[in-house]
């Protein structure tokens, strides 16, 4: 057999002992009930009532991922006791961060109050949620972990079922249901958490803001970045486009959104796991391959795929050229491949080094920007490919960052070593 051949050959066999490409397998079924629940909702909503959901869901995932202020990367990080503590400064945190974002939403775009508050709602329970998911994933708990993190998908799902029989004819009330679905699995993960704390004997040490801090504007920084489409298409081209534009994320964009999940859920804890440098540099190197190979086979699929379900799911009621799919395709594999070195970052990386890495996400926030106001005059395609320069700067100065951590932690590891045969020469 050629050595190209072979080489493939065990790319593929060590595919499936990935931890990364695992939690994508099973972020993946997330994100099918995921795009599920939004196709559900593109076909009964009027497609004006879509675009606001569109819109209301894409600003509370922003509260969601910023609202705990870092505690779901602290608690992955360093040991942390998940008593009443950390959890009601999650809900306050949250509860404060949903509550700015839905008065500047309701200033800027065209969301009625009782949206707002289920808004409001939202956030405040997916923040108590993430938290859980990061105490369990920090345990490397993987399977409760997952189970915690498809409450989002799962209450999506469940509003496009219920909205698919009662046909409503407002944003509102699939919002609202979503808003109750996601409370369910907050509650669930901090009542098993209270009840198996006393045997894990963590420590309950000051909530460090400014790690946290420096973890939040990386993840919000990312967040913006990846939904500044939505933030942009009510303001310029109108809340129809930005309907059409929900379709072609939700079937082109959503297998390299779970793969970007499943790179960020499983490599942290496996980085921080590795002894010496020479395994986070294998751990690294091998992650890469698989993430490359795994966003040329979602590239195709969702090439194949996606005229597909226009014809027959959604019967013709949105029309996507094939330049605003191939348009997708490139900027959505741009993700995961910079979820690699941020998550690289974020496990062997210093507070300097995480502060760094939220001036580069916010960097590319405005590079991302500038460019989807540059290129909304050629429609969406030309929108897509200018945000996609924010995500072209984030994975290269990302990918930069990464190897200077990794070099750092590679020296400070041969100085403890040499200490260590100092002193056992002594």
């Amino acid at each position: 057999m050629p050595r190209s051949l072979t080489h493939a050959a065990r790319v593929l066999r060590s595919a499936r002992t990935s931890p990364a490409l695992r939690a994508a397998v099973a972020l993946t079924v997330s994100g099918g009930a995921f795009a599920l629940g939004n196709l559900i909702l593109a076909r009964v909503l009027p497609k004006e009532e879509y675009g606001r959901f569109s819109l209301a869901l894409a600003i509370v995932m922003i509260g969601i991922l910023t609202g705990p202020i870092g505690a779901q990367v602290i608690v992955n990080r360093h040991r942390t006791d998940p008593n009443r503590r950390l959890l009601a400064r999650t809900i306050s945190t949250s509860a404060l961060v949903g509550l700015a974002l839905t008065l500047g939403a309701g200033a800027l775009y065209p969301l009625d109050l009782p949206l707002l508050g289920a808004m409001l709602c939202a956030i405040t329970a997916g923040g108590c949620n993430l938290v859980a998911v990061g105490h369990y994933q920090s345990r490397q708990r993987y399977t409760l972990s997952l189970l915690l993190s498809a409450s989002s998908s799962l209450s999506l799902l469940t509003a496009g079922i219920v909205s698919a029989f009662f046909r409503p004819t407002t944003a509102f009330a699939p919002a609202a249901i979503f808003a109750a679905g996601v409370w369910v699995s907050p509650g669930l993960g901090w009542w098993n958490a209270f009840r198996d704390r006393a045997g894990l004997d963590y420590p309950d040490p000051p909530f460090p803001w400014g790690e946290g801090l420096a973890a939040v504007g990386t993840i919000g920084a990312g967040m913006v970045l990846a939904t500044i489409e939505r933030l942009v298409i009510p303001r310029t081209l109108g809340l129809p486009d930005l309907a059409t534009f929900s379709v072609l994320t939700t079937l082109a964009g959503s297998p390299f959104q779970m793969l970007n999940q499943g790179v960020g859920f499983a490599l942290l804890p496996s980085l921080r796991g590795a002894q010496h440098a020479a395994d986070r540099r294998r751990v690294l190197e091998h992650e890469l391959m698989v993430v490359v190979a795994a966003c040329a086979l979602a590239g195709l699929i969702v090439w194949w795929v996606t005229p597909i379900v226009l014809h027959h799911v959604l019967v013709g009621r949105y029309i996507l050229p094939g330049t605003l799919i191939l348009a997708a395709i490139a900027v959505g594999a741009l993700k995961p491949l910079g979820a690699v070195a941020v998550a690289a970052v974020n496990a062997v990386g210093s507070a300097r080094d995480l502060a760094v890495l939220g001036g580069i996400a916010w960097a590319a926030c405005v590079v991302g920007l500038v460019g989807a106001w540059l290129g909304v005059r050629w429609g969406l395609t030309g929108l897509v490919y200018g945000v996609g320069a924010g995500w072209v700067l984030r994975a290269a100065a990302s990918g930069w960052l990464a190897s200077r951590s990794l070099e750092r932690a590679e020296t400070a590891s041969r100085a403890r070593q040499g200490m260590v045969g100092l002193l056992a020469e002594e």
